[in-house]
C-alpha cells in the first residue's frame, strides 16, 4: 500500500518553561549534592540540594493538571523513565536527609553518626541516587522516538555534566559566604573543567544531530535562528559559558557573577532542548 508523508514538522508545545525549571532545579540539586561529597563542602550545602530537588518536584506537580494523581508515575518503573526517576529522586531525599541529618545538633544523637560503615553506606546510596537524579531527565527525553532531536545516548551525558556545571555554578555564588573553605580552587578548576567540556559535549550533539535526519535538522535549525536561536546562542553559549570562564580564569574574585551566569546558562539550557524538539513527519495512508 502506498503512504503519503505529512511533511509538516510540529515543534512539541507540551513541554516548557515549568518542565525546564524542574528538570533545571532537579539537576542542580543532584549535582550540587555529588559536589558536597567530593569536596566535603558544609552541611549547609547538603541542605540546599535537598532542597532545590524538592522545589523542583512541586514545581512538576504544579504543572500536572491533577498533580494529586502524581502517585501513579510509581506504577510502571520496569517500562517508564518518569517512573524510575521519581523512585531515584524519593531515594536520594530519603537517604540524602540520613546522611546529612547527623552533622547538625539536633539530630546528632542519630546512630549511625558514629558509625562509619552505616554512615558511608547511606552516604553511597545518596551519592548513586543523586547521580541517577542528574541523569534521568536524560533518558525521560530520549526515550521519544518522535522527537529525534531528543532521541541520542548523547543527551543524558549532556544533562549530566550540564547539572554538575550548574552545581559548581551554585557553589561559585556561595563564595562569598564562606561555606566552601578551601575547596573552592579545586571547585574553581573543576568549573573550568566543566564549562568546556559543556561547550564541546554541545557542539558534538548539534553537529551529529544535524545528520540525524529532517526533523532534528530543523531542530538545530531552530537553535540557530529566530527568538531560540538568541536565547540559546547568547543565553546558554555566550552567558551560560564563554563568559563565565572568562571570569573564573581572569577575575576570580568575581566568581560569584560567573556563578550567576552559570545558573542562567543552566536553565536555558534546558529551556532551550525542550522548545527545540520537534516531532518526526508521520505517514498518512
Amino acid at each position: 500500500m502506498a503512504h503519503e508523508f505529512n511533511m509538516d514538522l510540529t515543534p512539541q508545545e507540551e513541554w516548557s518553561w515549568l518542565v525546564a525549571i524542574d528538570l533545571f532545579l532537579g539537576g542542580l540539586g543532584g549535582g550540587l549534592f555529588l559536589l558536597y561529597q567530593i569536596f566535603g563542602l558544609s552541611s549547609a550545602v547538603a541542605l540546599l540540594s535537598l532542597g532545590l530537588v524538592v522545589l523542583g518536584g512541586l514545581v512538576l506537580l504544579s504543572e500536572l493538571g491533577h498533580p494529586l494523581r502524581a502517585w501513579r508515575a510509581l506504577l510502571k518503573p520496569f517500562s517508564s523513565w518518569i517512573s524510575r526517576g521519581v523512585i531515584f529522586v524519593a531515594l536520594f531525599l530519603i537517604f540524602g536527609a540520613l546522611y546529612v541529618a547527623p552533622a547538625f545538633e539536633s539530630f546528632s544523637w542519630l546512630p549511625w553518626g558514629d558509625d562509619p560503615t552505616a554512615k558511608k553506606t547511606i552516604g553511597a546510596i545518596a551519592g548513586a541516587a543523586a547521580l541517577l537524579v542528574t541523569l534521568y531527565p536524560g533518558f525521560v527525553l530520549a526515550a521519544s522516538p518522535s522527537i529525534p532531536f531528543w532521541n541520542s545516548p548523547l543527551l543524558p551525558v549532556l544533562f549530566f555534566s550540564h547539572s554538575l556545571m550548574g552545581a559548581s555554578g551554585v557553589v561559585f555564588l556561595l563564595a562569598p559566604f564562606a561555606l566552601n573553605g578551601a575547596a573552592l580552587p579545586a571547585i574553581r578548576v573543576v568549573g573550568e573543567v566543566l564549562i568546556a567540556t559543556n561547550f564541546a559535549l554541545i557542539a558534538i550533539y548539534l553537529l551529529t544531530l544535524r545528520g540525524a535526519g529532517l526533523a532534528a535538522r530543523e531542530a538545530v535549525r531552530r537553535l540557530s535562528e529566530g527568538a531560540l536561536g538568541w536565547t540559546f546562542q547568547v543565553g546558554v553559549v555566550l552567558v551560560g559559558m564563554i563568559l563565565p570562564l572568562a571570569v573564573v580564569i581572569w577575575l576570580p574574585s568575581a566568581a560569584a557573577f560567573a556563578g550567576i551566569c552559570i545558573l542562567i546558562g543552566a536553565l536555558l539550557f534546558r529551556y532551550c532542548v525542550l522548545k527545540a524538539g520537534v516531532y518526526v513527519p508521520f505517514a498518512m495512508t
